[in-house]
């Protein structure tokens, strides 16, 4: 059971790099929208809620490096206040890891944002979405410390499936909010998953050692 956990962990990983570097190579020579970035922005652009748009808004913030550090901290504090310091390691190294990485990501592929449809200013490069894909690390990261020592199968898959609804609507409401293509929240969530599990699997390692 577990060696049919790990290949299928292992297929999934290699399906998510695929995937990124993909795109990767499609947005590299490409500064317009690519596939279906075009039609479902155009959509979005000409469909929008006053209400809807704030809320948006409010969503998109759950993303930011003004939610995730404060949300962090006291998750960082809370570890450190019961002994819990591999946890508190992990979800630093994962959550700064992604940043950074996210960062140099960005200046390779040097994608240029939707501007047409801003609805909100934005700055930097678009290709991958760094809300999408720190969040993604980030709530995953979460969910794997809130689960780790848990037997219960059920408690486990809750988490990650909070987790993961959480990255899904936040990564919409950047497309919605037009500065990122649709592309570019794919592109987020599949790196962002990658540095989560890769973080995991190293310090894991590392902590065994």
């Amino acid at each position: 059971m577990v060696r049919l956990y790990k290949n299928y962990q292992r297929f999934f990983l290699i399906t998510m790099s695929i995937i990124f570097v993909g795109l990767g190579l499609r947005v590299r020579t490409s500064n317009e929208g690519i596939l279906f970035d075009n039609i479902v922005l155009e959509y979005l652009h000409n469909n929008i809620n006053p209400l809807f748009l704030r809320i948006m808004r409010f969503i998109s913030f759950i993303g930011s490096a003004y939610f995730i550090i404060p949300v962090m901290t006291l998750v960082v504090a809370y570890n450190h206040i019961k002994n819990k310091s591999y946890e508190s390691k992990l979800l630093l190294i994962s959550t700064a890891g992604s940043w950074i990485f996210n960062y140099l990501l960005k200046q390779i592929f040097q994608r240029t944002r939707p501007l047409e449809y801003f609805l909100v200013e934005q700055g930097g490069y678009s290709y991958p979405s760094g809300h999408t894909m720190v969040a993604t690390t980030f709530y995953f990261t979460v969910a794997y410390i809130l689960t780790r020592k848990t037997k219960d199968k059920k408690k486990k898959t809750s988490f990650y499936i909070m987790a993961t609804i959480a990255i899904l609507v936040m990564g919409f409401s950047r497309v919605y909010l037009g500065v990122h293509w649709p592309t570019d929240i794919i592109g987020g969530f599949t790196m962002g998953y990658i540095f989560y599990n890769l973080s995991v699997t190293f310090t894991e390692y590392y902590r065994g050692t």
